[in-house]
């Protein structure tokens, strides 16, 4: 409030004391002339009074006087008077239009970052929902492909029992292949077998001698021929191993100098093993030969044992 109008009311309200003081001293003067130069000074003092009172107030009484009058409303609403003169005592809160502006900035870059951001993280979020649909449907395809993998492990168990039901099948035949039945028939196999070997020449026990070798799992099987080959008819390996055979188609027992041409073969050749093979047997003195010249002797009994394992 200024201070001027401080005074103005003042002075105001001991105007107003004065004219009830003389309104009551109307009332007891005598004489009518006394009483008009009260009134009227009663009334010059209002006025004087009115003049002084700041203009809000004056607005005050005026809306007083039309209430009272009904000649129109008025809200009791005090008015601010903006006078351009008017100054700030605190001088703090005087800020210029550059001032606001640069404190503004910093706030309204930070407004505009935190914008940024938010648009980035609808952005990822509508990322995260494309990415979540993307999963669902490839857990939907793994769920898929979960239940064919339970029905081809069905399937191979299924499998596997069957194997192992025809592996068991396959034991019992293998078993069954060495059975004193099967045994005594591939015997006689082998002895019919013999008999019609019997009958062969030589160069048909040699034949016969190389189909017996690759039947048993010998590799690289040659003959040797002419008149220079030691002794020896077939050369084969087994493995790492070399071999010179000696085939000797007889009636009778095979005798010392079968034994003494293998390992001549042998020595030529430059085998590590020599066989003499025959469908006969082999006199002592060849035996004891062979012990010594360490010669392989294959007799009517193992050339039997051979084509039943040969199964040729």
């Amino acid at each position: 409030m200024k201070i001027s109008h401080f005074i103005r009311r003042f002075i105001w309200v001991l105007i107003t004391l004065k004219i009830i003081d003389i309104v009551v001293a109307v009332v007891s003067m005598q004489t009518i002339n006394n009483q008009l130069n009260a009134l009227c000074i009663d009334f010059t003092m209002m006025v004087i009074g009115y003049y002084i009172l700041p203009k809000s107030d004056k607005h005050f009484i005026h809306t007083i006087k039309n209430n009272l009058s009904r000649h129109q409303t008025y809200t009791f609403k005090k008015t601010h008077v903006v006078s351009n003169q008017m100054t700030y005592q605190n001088r703090a809160v005087d800020i210029s239009r550059q001032q606001y502006q640069a404190q503004s900035t910093p706030y309204l870059n930070e407004l505009s970052m935190l914008k940024r951001q938010l648009d980035e993280m609808n952005e990822r979020i509508e990322s995260q929902k494309a990415y979540r649909n993307q999963l669902s449907k490839q857990i939907n395809e793994l769920n898929i492909k979960y239940q064919q993998l339970n029905e081809l492990t069905t399937q191979y168990n299924s499998l596997v029992e069957d194997i192992k039901r025809l592996q068991d099948q396959k034991d019992k035949l293998a078993d069954a292949h060495v059975t004193d039945e099967y045994q005594s028939f591939m015997d006689y196999q082998s002895k019919q077998k013999l008999a019609t070997i019997d009958n062969f020449d030589g160069y048909q026990f040699e034949t016969f001698t190389c189909d017996l070798l690759k039947a048993l799992g010998f590799s690289d099987i040659k003959r040797t021929q002419g008149s220079s080959d030691f002794g020896v008819d077939v050369y084969a390996k087994n493995g790492d191993t070399s071999y010179v055979f000696q085939c000797k188609l007889y009636a009778s027992p095979v005798g010392i100098k079968a034994v003494q041409e293998a390992n001549s073969g042998r020595s030529y050749y430059n085998c590590k093993k020599a066989v003499v093979i025959t469908n006969s047997y082999f006199t002592p003195h060849a035996i004891s030969a062979s012990e010594k010249l360490d010669i392989d002797l294959w007799n009517r009994d193992k050339l039997a044992s051979l084509i039943a394992e040969a199964n040729v």
